[in-house]
């Protein structure tokens, strides 16, 4: 009984050391470079668990947060994606950022006001959302695609 306790304890132990590992990690590491689009300066991935928990870190940092989940075929969960085509466009209609995701999360610098956002991973459109950035405020979008559409 003892040495059960014991392995238990230790397990418990490395499992414990294993997450502050991780979360060390994540708070030491920086996000990938900012990149442009005219005037639009933006961030994007999220694949791996230490830059997932980096990127929702930094949520409030942006006015706005694009999220990308697909369904999973169990319908339990929805899964992180990548490679999504994501537009945003001003009431206007001009194209301020057009870009592929390089994961699930689309951090996004820009100014205040009502934009468009749409998205696409492999051929599959969703239907645009509508988002307000407020000045100084933080909005964010989700878009879940069908499952099997990565």
């Amino acid at each position: 009984m003892k040495k059960s306790i014991r392995m238990s304890a230790v397990s418990f132990a490395s499992m414990l050391a294993a997450g502050l590992a991780l979360q060390a990690e994540a708070s030491t590491t920086p996000l990938p470079a900012e990149q442009t689009q005219g005037s639009v300066a933006y961030v994007s991935g999220g694949v791996s668990q230490g830059e997932a928990t980096r990127f929702k870190a930094a949520f409030e940092k942006y006015p706005l947060v694009v999220k990308l989940f697909e369904h999973a075929p169990d319908g339990a969960r929805d899964l992180y994606t990548a490679e999504a085509d994501v537009k945003i466009v001003d009431p206007k209609g001009t194209v301020l950022l057009d870009r592929k995701a390089d994961g699930p999360f689309m951090l996004v610098r820009l100014p205040a006001g009502d934009y468009r956002v749409s998205a696409s991973l492999n051929g599959h459109r969703m239907a645009p959302h509508a988002v307000h950035v407020a000045d100084g405020g933080h909005a964010d979008t989700v878009f879940v695609f069908p499952a099997h559409t990565g």
